[in-house]
């Protein structure tokens, strides 16, 4: 098959799939192996993980490592025909979750996922988990199937994580205003006696796991987070702002005069 034929069939997946593709995927198009191969050489494909090839022309998303192996748990089905909920597909969770959305300190470390039946990868990058998700303990971020800030939270819990990382996410969720203190803490009761609080009840434990990062419920339930207006009365650094809870969700709808200030140009196109 002709390059340009091949780049051509492919752009139907890779346009809606963050510049990537499948190996099935690419063989269900006709294209094959050996053309695959002379792409990669060609530098027009590179790989991202076994299995998953990228278009080298599409800037790398921040998430491609979580993209890459989403992709690869059902090669063959397009990744935006795929329901949010896939019985035979993955939600993205734990800490790959707190870091699509932007919660947290953790370092780019394993994939991790939940599955809703036992699977297995033989991939030291990836970690599985299996529950059953419903539906509202599942959103999307940059298309990607991802457990809600409350059930990441919980799933961090679950995990034993260190107090004083889950305080650090307790306490930009809620001031990013993606979790309620109230419910926070009706959820995570079940968790109390795991940190050996008493009484075991989730508003004892959340007292307890801000006390880490030198906060409480009532000063995190009165301390609001700074405005866009107030931030422009100073200087504004990416810094500034991530210090004050800022999210990346919110980043994605900065009003222009803050992006000016960080040196973000938005660009028109001329009317002609």
């Amino acid at each position: 098959m002709e390059t340009l034929d091949a780049l051509g069939l492919l752009g139907g997946y890779t346009a809606e799939q963050w510049g990537m593709v499948t190996a099935r995927q690419a063989r269900l198009l006709g294209v094959d192996g050996v053309t695959v191969h002379r792409l990669k050489e060609a530098g027009l494909l590179e790989p991202v993980r076994r299995g998953v090839y990228a278009v080298t022309s599409a800037g790398a998303s921040p998430h491609r490592d979580e993209q890459a192996v989403w992709l690869s748990l059902r090669p063959d089905i397009a990744g935006w025909t795929r329901p949010k909920l896939d019985p035979d597909g993955a939600v993205i969770s734990h800490r790959s979750a707190a870091r699509l959305h932007g919660l947290g300190e953790f370092v780019n470390g394993r994939v991790e996922l939940t599955v809703p039946r036992r699977r297995t990868m033989r991939d030291s990058a990836v970690l599985i988990h299996q529950a059953n998700l419903n539906d509202a303990e599942v959103t999307v971020v940059d298309g990607l199937p991802v457990t809600t800030p409350l059930r990441t939270i919980c799933d961090l819990l679950d995990q034993h994580l260190d107090a004083s990382h889950i305080a650090t996410v307790i306490r930009q969720a809620v001031q990013a205003g993606q979790v309620g203190l109230d419910e926070l803490a009706e959820r995570i009761g079940p968790y109390a006696r795991r940190y050996g609080v008493k009484p075991f009840d989730g508003t004892a434990l959340l007292e307890q796991l801000l006390r880490q990062i030198s906060t409480s419920i009532t000063e995190l339930a009165t301390r609001s987070s700074p405005t866009w207006g107030e931030l422009t009365g100073s200087a504004v650094t990416w810094e500034d702002l991530l210090r004050n809870g800022v999210t990346w969700d919110q980043l994605a709808n900065m009003p222009p005069d803050v992006a000016r200030k960080l040196g973000i140009v938005r660009r028109r196109t001329a009317e002609t």
